[in-house]
């Protein structure tokens, strides 16, 4: 990173963390999430979930992300939205919690999207 020693610093002290991670724990973690985002597949303004680990893709319905994206803030949620080129268009929110994540942070974040999903579909 620009050969600059601070930022060597900070990487070291990424790596550190990353070697200090329960890693048994953390992939409990990502099945857990896994199977609260593919749950809704097919449910309300869902059409395709996508993912693995603590990264998701979830489609929803053309006109929908916008509504789903309010009623997950609503519950005190931000997702990255994303609108696809090409043909045929598809629009939906990318699920992306930090590394760090605790269980209560992803049951929190399982259950507002479940709830905001609800409220739309």
């Amino acid at each position: 990173m620009a050969t600059h020693p601070l930022m060597a610093a900070a990487c070291l002290g990424v790596l550190d963390e990353l070697d200090a991670i329960d890693h048994s724990a953390f992939a409990e973690r990502g099945e857990h999430l896994g199977a609260g985002m593919h749950s809704p597949t097919g449910v309300g303004p869902v059409r395709h979930v996508r993912g693995l680990g603590f990264l998701y893709g979830v489609e929803v319905t053309p006109g929908q992300l916008w509504p789903v994206m309010a009623a997950a803030e609503e519950r005190g949620v931000f997702f990255y939205p994303f609108t696809g080129a090409g043909e045929p268009k598809s629009e939906g929110l990318v699920v992306a919690p930090p590394l760090t994540s605790t269980d209560d942070d992803i049951e929190f974040l399982i259950a507002a999207l479940s709830g905001a999903l609800d409220a739309v579909g």
